[in-house]
């Protein structure tokens, strides 16, 4: 009979068998796998939210801005875009007229009933580089004092005005071929409507939102 001892032994020395290394490996396999798994899927949800909160954080820029400038302009003009010929006073949109150049201007009277204007800010949409840009520019004391039309001080100060400009949102298109910005009540209310994109095209973390905003000049 064999002793206690040499069965355990020989019981050491037979190690695992084929069946135990299999189960084990794909036991393993199992494990990496999902771990893997667990992280792309982190990873993908990750840039998704990403991507949200770019385009999240887009809309309520461009909103805060444009309701801001509002406010501390007493007028609001749109035109089809900066070229000279297209900022001409017979040119100015009217209610429902789309463009894609908005002008905020603060304006006064003097003492013979005329309009000048003290300060002007806007946004400008390019299409061809698909952003949009914001301008201040300051009135120059001649252009108020000889109360200057608000389309001459545009035309002829465009390089100054120009130097002004901050990009505030790229990846944009436009919604409506006639421009991002839409007249409600001439003079006094408008609207900004596009569409931000952000992520490839041809993968999951593709998005496109649309951003509105709507905005009145104090009263």
């Amino acid at each position: 009979m064999m002793t206690e001892s040499k069965f355990l032994s020989r019981a050491k020395q037979s190690g695992h068998t084929l069946v135990e290394v299999l189960i084990a490996s794909s036991v393993s396999l199992m494990v990496v796998t999902g771990a893997l798994w667990v992280m792309f899927a982190g990873v993908k949800t990750s840039a998704q939210s990403t991507n949200t909160v770019i385009n999240d954080l887009t809309q309520w820029g461009i909103a805060s801005r444009l309701w801001i400038d509002s406010r501390i302009a007493n007028g609001i003009t749109i035109y089809a875009d900066t070229e000279v010929a297209n900022v001409e006073r017979w040119l100015r949109a009217v209610v429902n007229d789309r463009g894609n150049f908005v002008v905020f201007s603060l304006s006064d009277t003097n003492g013979s009933g005329k309009t000048f204007y003290t300060r002007l800010s806007g946004y400008v949409f390019d299409p061809s580089q698909r952003k949009v840009f914001r301008f201040d520019y300051p009135v120059k004391a001649s252009d108020q004092s000889g109360a200057t039309p608000l389309e001459d001080i545009l035309n002829n100060n465009r390089t100054a005005i120009i130097a002004t400009y901050v990009t505030v949102a790229s990846s944009v298109d436009a919604i409506d071929s006639s421009g991002v910005f839409l007249c409600r009540t001439a003079g006094t209310a408008a609207s900004f409507g596009c569409k931000v994109t952000s992520g490839d095209t041809t993968r999951d973390t593709f998005k496109e939102k649309v951003v509105e905003a709507t905005f009145y000049v104090r009263s």
